[in-house]
């Protein structure tokens, strides 16, 4: 394979460096650091899964401290995501971090590999930005964020001077310097001669080789300013790191506003816990869809006090099924099939809380209204959600991620709430139909000028 080729080839394997020992994280977590768990995962499976979302399905594992009890616990999350890991046991890897990347020497492929620490936490498209700059021969690339004030730890950050995109000084120490290094770099071979040289002057950090090189002009910087990371070296870390992973759940371009500024908050408190437990995203959506069906069972009663209590029980259950995507992303389980499954359900609680809401209406005044604002509202969520997709999708490639207006089912059953607890049913119905279906009109409104143009 030519240079050239090379330097544009996607990257196929990375370099996990696990070897240390994670001295001031013992203490609070009594486990190995990569076993060391974050929010229902240890820091080894999801950094592998981090950089699954970004494509890589091989992966070399140093080890060092307790290196058997990291590798049967690596070799149990390649038998369950589907992924090749291979080991290197890293001689000298006390002496640092350095020593336990140069064990990899002539083990990476010919392509470009990312090299990570096993205690960083960071977004996949860190690691997609670096794949878009791949470096040269003999060249690397390290992802660097320039917001100092951002970083969460400004005394243990590793600091990088850059000059024209080049690295020109890397150290802890630096008075004088222009973004921290956030721990994700995408490498070559050259790595390996710069580690070797600093190896030789009795220096074994990862930083003294990137200086080798930075002083050849090989060692180049990618600006992910902006993208979330965060390097886990302490209980005060790890407790950030769970506060930022939850935080994220709740930038979702597809939120309307109930779920944005009331169910979302509620639902991250509600997936902290159930993260750490062994249930799935899929029991929790056939809970909600469960206690949905109880809210419409109530509603549909005669008497107030069970319209009420139904009401409430219908936000709880949409408050509820925000917890089974959030935690499917904080695990990294999301299937087509969950998120399928889930919409149908939805789809099935949408209808019967309409049903409950009409029913208890009907069998109260009798009304012939009840029953058509009842057939209105629900053929418009059904409508609602059908054109969703969509909108969705326009929305998301004209804003490029940027919230939007959106009126879903989060507005539409704490619609239903409140009409529930006010004793409206009539008026709720009357409102949703309306509400649903000019929602509707709008969308084939946008989608027929964006397709016009």
């Amino acid at each position: 394979m030519k240079d050239t080729d090379l330097a544009n080839a996607a990257p196929e394997e990375a370099l996990i460096l696990a070897a240390g020992l994670g001295s001031r994280l013992r203490p609070h977590t009594q486990t190995p650091k990569p076993l060391t768990k974050v929010l229902g995962l240890t820091l080894a499976e999801r950094v592998v899964c981090t950089l699954m979302d970004a494509g890589i399905s091989r992966f070399l594992v140093t080890l060092g401290s307790e290196a058997e009890t990291v590798r049967e616990h690596f070799s149990d999350i390649a038998r369950r995501r589907g992924v090749t890991i291979d080991f290197i046991e890293a001689d000298g890897w006390e002496r640092g971090n350095g020593a336990s990347a140069l064990a990899a020497k002539g083990r990476t492929g010919e392509a470009p590999f990312f090299l990570v620490m096993i205690d960083h936490l960071f977004d996949p498209k860190i690691a997609r930005t670096l794949a878009d700059d791949p470096p040269a021969p003999g060249e690397m690339r390290l992802a660097v964020d320039r917001d100092k004030d951002g970083i969460f730890d400004l005394d243990d950050v590793t600091r990088v001077r850059i000059d024209d995109g080049r690295i020109k000084e890397i150290d802890k120490t630096l008075d004088d310097w222009d973004a921290g290094d956030t721990g994700v770099m995408l490498c070559t071979s050259g790595l390996f001669e710069g580690l070797k040289r600093a190896a030789a002057r009795n220096r074994h950090g990862l930083s003294d080789g990137l200086r080798e090189l930075a002083g050849e002009g090989r060692a180049k910087t990618v600006d992910v300013t902006g993208l979330p990371w965060l390097d886990v070296d302490t209980p005060e870390a790890l407790a950030e790191g769970e506060r930022q992973l939850l935080r994220n759940q709740g930038r979702k371009t597809r939120d309307g506003p109930v779920a944005r500024h009331l169910n979302r908050p509620v639902s991250r408190w509600l997936s902290r816990t159930l993260v750490r437990t062994s249930v799935t995203p899929n029991q929790i959506s056939l809970a909600s869809w469960l206690l949905s069906c109880i809210a419409a069972g109530l509603m549909a009663m005669s008497g107030y006090p069970a319209l009420a209590i139904g009401g409430v029980l219908a936000q709880l259950a949409s408050i509820i099924d925000g917890c089974d995507g959030e935690i499917a992303r904080l695990k990294y389980s999301q299937s087509e099939f969950g998120g399928w499954f889930d919409a149908v359900l939805d789809r099935y609680a949408d209808a019967i809380l309409l049903f409950g809401l009409m029913w208890h209406e009907f069998a109260a005044t009798g009304t012939n209204l009840s029953v058509v604002l009842g057939f209105a509202a629900i053929v418009g969520s059904f409508l609602n959600s059908y054109t969703a997709d969509k909108y969705d999708g326009l929305m998301a490639q004209r804003l490029q991620g940027a919230s939007y207006f959106r009126l879903g089912r989060d507005v539409r059953v704490f619609v239903i709430f409140l009409g529930a607890v006010l004793n409206q049913p009539l008026l709720t119905l009357g409102v949703v139909a309306l509400m649903m279906n000019v929602e509707v009109l709008r969308r084939i409104v946008i989608y027929a000028r964006a397709d016009t143009r």
